[in-house]
């Protein structure tokens, strides 16, 4: 246990060993530390540069010889009072400096606004599961449907696999959509954990809101997704996206 206190206030294995050895041996030449110290003899010289360092080692010299002395012991609680005023600074400096920089940083990135286009079916599929990863595990979503391209066997297929990727990660959402797409949705879009509710509002089309993000699908001949990353974008969609909610029917 003693030497597991000793390496948490910054002494090596090899320091251990050597100063150990001066404690009993009291003053001694090289060649019994390393015998009584049991260290190679390539690094000796090292280890008693950082013990003397560290205040714990000094030598005196004796017939131009250098004979090696431990300090007082309590030289170690002076080590460990330097090693706590040191973590006192740094806490410091990381409470008022380092990480409101980093607050700063991060905000900077989250309010960063960009645009990406996907195309094709192979597109669509990298959009979503972006989606899936900024969302990240239990992360919820809202989404107006797609409309009419809903019939369509390819959107059916499609948006079935996402829901299987969706729920292993947790992930929960909301529905809004017209009324003239309840047959569909109900048919053929059973999502566990995304209720759905119908409006005869209009309603935007294939707009999927997700954590600072807005993505637009378009079925067309080529499927595209525009998806957008701008904070204020998405909490203007989210507030209609409730509004609409309130007064939805399930």
């Amino acid at each position: 246990m003693e030497l597991e206190v000793l390496k948490q206030i910054g002494l090596s294995e090899g320091e251990i060993k050597v100063y150990f050895a001066l404690l009993e041996l009291e003053s001694s030449t090289v060649g019994r530390i390393i015998e009584k110290a049991g260290v190679p003899d390539s690094k000796i010289y090292s280890i008693l540069d950082k013990l003397k360092d560290k205040g714990l080692v000094s030598f005196v010299i004796k017939n131009n010889v250098k004979h090696f002395q431990a300090s007082d012991p309590k030289n170690i609680l002076r080590l460990l009072n330097e090693k706590e005023k040191a973590i006192r600074l740094q806490k410091k400096e990381l409470e008022e400096k380092i990480i409101p920089e980093i607050e700063k940083r991060r905000k900077l990135t989250e309010e960063k606004q960009e645009a990406v286009v996907y195309e094709s079916m192979e597109g669509l599929r990298a959009a979503f599961d972006y989606m899936l990863g900024v969302m990240g595990k239990n992360g919820n979503y809202q989404v107006f449907v797609i409309g009419e391209a809903l019939k369509q066997k390819r959107v059916i297929d499609f948006m079935n696999a996402f829901n299987k990727r969706r729920m292993a990660l947790g992930a929960i959402g909301r529905r809004l959509s017209n009324n003239e797409f309840m047959y569909e949705l109900k048919k053929y879009y059973n999502f566990k954990n995304v209720p759905m509710r119908f409006t005869e509002q209009k309603l935007p089309l294939g707009v999927f809101i997700f954590r600072d993000h807005v993505m637009t699908v378009i079925w067309e001949e080529v499927p595209t997704a525009f998806v957008i990353k701008s904070r204020k974008n998405y909490e203007h969609y989210k507030d209609f996206f409730e509004d609409v909610w309130k007064n939805a029917k399930k």
